[in-house]
């Protein structure tokens, strides 16, 4: 029943390129609560501008705060979008204020789930393979657990920007596989993981890298579908 859509990257200007695939997700839901517990600071700037987009494909987004209310809110939505910010930060004000039980609950009831960045990463196994810092010294990691992969947003192959002899994501992936079973999901910006019907499908401009421990990294392009029961080639 779970029904998803994981986004990279918000995009300039603020989420306009993804509005088309948004409404065709969400299909007659017209309120969803927009959750800005990831953000370090412009909460409020974050969620004016969320709510500005939506409202361009006649969505009305509510500010769901990370308090003792969410919970509640949650159970009553129709929709919720949790958008991006620092990983930690967010699964761990989730976790404290018990909106996390709740809203994983919900999405597997079949309420529809967007997330952005941080957002995208509490739907996967963990969050381990975030490139957020630990600023706020979480000490644990296990997320909503939606998906079997492991989510690395912002995926790059290679960065030209990187000093020469730098890790890459791909070094760092391989390190996560050295004492961690379950398959990772590189996603390029301007891209998309849609989950619907059992399956997962990649949707916008970019692509999505499968990393299984034990095989070879697999490129999936807009339009393909990679199943929701995956497991590491070794224990």
């Amino acid at each position: 029943m779970i029904r998803a859509l994981l986004i990279s990257n918000s995009g300039r200007p603020f989420l306009q390129e993804y509005l088309p695939e948004i409404a065709d997700f969400l299909g007659p839901v017209r309120r969803l609560g927009y959750i800005t517990a990831a953000r370090l600071g412009d909460a409020e700037s974050r969620y004016a501008a969320a709510a500005d987009a939506l409202r361009g494909i006649g969505v009305v987004a509510e500010h769901f705060q990370a308090d003792t209310a969410l919970p509640a809110r949650i159970e009553a939505a129709e929709a919720v979008f949790v958008g991006g910010g620092n990983t930690y930060a967010l699964l761990q004000r989730l976790r404290e204020c018990g909106a996390l039980v709740a809203l994983n609950a919900r999405v597997r009831r079949g309420m529809p789930y967007i997330g952005t960045s941080a957002g995208s990463n509490i739907a996967g196994f963990n969050i381990l393979c975030t490139n957020d810092w630990n600023v706020v010294g979480a000490t644990r990691f296990d997320a909503m657990g939606l998906v079997p992969w492991t989510l690395n947003p912002h995926y790059l192959e290679t960065d030209p920007a990187m000093a020469p002899g730098s890790e890459t994501r791909d070094d760092r992936i391989r390190e996560y596989h050295a004492v961690n079973a379950n398959p990772v999901l590189g996603v390029e910006e301007s891209t998309a993981i849609r989950i619907e019907q059992g399956s997962a499908k990649v949707v916008g401009r970019g692509r999505a890298k499968l990393f299984r421990r034990g095989l070879p990294p697999h490129w999936l392009t807009a339009g393909e579908s990679l199943p929701l029961a995956l497991h590491a080639a070794a224990e």
